[in-house]
């Protein structure tokens, strides 16, 4: 029946042209909704530096095909969403950069075979969430500690955290020979894998990052005292998990690791007074930043996994959601996969080293570190009886 029918029908025709006429009006409202979708989508892409060469005629199609696609899907995983009481929203577009809000920003700031991967796996579970994954992993394989190496280190946090690629080609270099660097990423990776060119340019990362209104990244290679300007950046609005474990357990993890050779990775000296700096430092961050800084002990989570991990998303105003209890219920139960798998059973993980490593490597440990093991509230084992039964884990007190 066309529009033009409606015009002068009598009875049932009129009841017909009525429902009609509202089937019309939905689609137009649909229609809408989409092209205003597609409008903004293109003024992201359009703003983003360096993206004339993107907006051509078919590449701008498929650009925005996937982007409008891709904030179809974040909108699906958002529904029934229930936002954490303090964040004092009541939209989403409140939290997607890409429509003028401010994103829930979480950060992980630890040391290689720390718990970081197991931690990066909670978070990135969370739905709308945009992963950095080891974002400062073209430094090599070295802790960043001073000079102008720690400024631009901090410096590339900061254009990740505001998804500005346009400063961030050395990274997306070196993610052609190491995928890890994007992969962890999955809404991110599902792109990648078919159009590997695209995800190589600033101007589609940017726009793709700016549709997700959580944005978590971690790295094992900044020390945590060069975080401070983050957590004062008010606008920012960063919230920090500094993440801590044994370093018997760490070292006895890095273990036989072919790119873990240099003295920042294998040597205890350097790894124990990186710890006791650390906890100067988390002693006064937890003083000045009593609402956006928590330290937190790798071995605390894994012993109580469920309500530990509640706590610190609660922390970081995230939601315990059901995505995020399936992932626990699937990763905690037991130990499979390489040294790389976050399938570990939760309880034995952390403390395994000590049914393995030999009693006179724990003592050339203890003797360097016995400071920072004191420190962290972590127990010295008297001799091999004594190590293979003790529990390693004490109490943590900060200053």
């Amino acid at each position: 029946m066309g529009f033009g029918r409606c015009i002068g029908s009598p009875g049932v025709m009129l009841r017909k042209c009525v429902v009609l006429l509202v089937l019309f009006s939905v689609m137009f409202l649909v229609v809408s909704e989409l092209t205003q979708s597609d409008d903004v989508i293109k003024a992201q892409v359009k703003e983003t530096p360096g993206s004339r060469g993107l907006m051509n005629n078919t590449m701008n199609t498929k650009l925005v095909g996937i982007l409008v696609e891709q904030r179809q899907n974040i909108e699906q995983q958002m529904k029934g969403y229930k936002f954490h009481a303090k964040l004092n929203v009541s939209h989403l577009k409140d939290l997607v950069p890409g429509e003028g809000g401010q994103p829930v920003r979480s950060v992980i700031v630890t040391s290689w075979r720390s718990g970081s991967t197991f931690m990066g796996g909670v978070v990135s579970s969370h739905p709308g969430t945009f992963y950095h994954y080891e974002p400062l992993h073209d430094f090599g394989v070295k802790q960043i500690r001073h000079g102008e190496e720690a400024a631009q280190a901090v410096r590339n946090l900061r254009h990740l955290l505001d998804c500005e690629y346009g400063e961030m080609e050395h990274l997306i270099e070196h993610g052609r020979s190491f995928k890890c660097v994007f992969n962890q990423n999955k809404a991110l990776w599902s792109q990648c894998k078919t159009l590997p060119d695209l995800c190589r340019k600033p101007e589609f990362l940017s726009p793709f990052c700016s549709l997700f209104p959580f944005q978590s990244l971690k790295t094992v290679r900044l020390r945590l005292n060069l975080t401070e300007e983050l957590l004062e950046d008010k606008k920012l609005g960063v919230r920090l998990l500094y993440l801590v474990r044994d370093p018997r357990g760490t070292l006895h993890s890095r273990r036989n690791k072919n790119w873990c050779s240099r003295k920042d990775c294998n040597d205890p000296e350097t790894l124990c007074k990186d710890l006791v700096r650390d906890y100067i430092t988390a002693s006064v961050f937890r003083r000045k930043f009593p609402n956006s800084f928590r330290a937190v002990r790798y071995e605390d989570i894994s012993f109580n996994v469920f309500h530990e991990t509640k706590e610190l998303l609660d922390f970081f105003r995230l939601d315990f959601h059901p995505d995020i209890q399936k992932f626990l219920q699937t990763h905690t139960g037991r130990s499979k996969g390489n040294a790389y798998s976050t399938f570990r059973d939760s309880k034995a993980a952390p403390v395994h080293w000590q049914k393995e490593m030999p009693w006179e490597k724990a003592q050339r440990i203890q003797g360097v570190c016995e400071k920072a093991l004191r420190l962290w509230g972590y127990e010295l084992a008297e001799g091999e009886e004594h190590l293979r039964s003790f529990m390693p884990v004490g109490r943590l007190e900060f200053a």
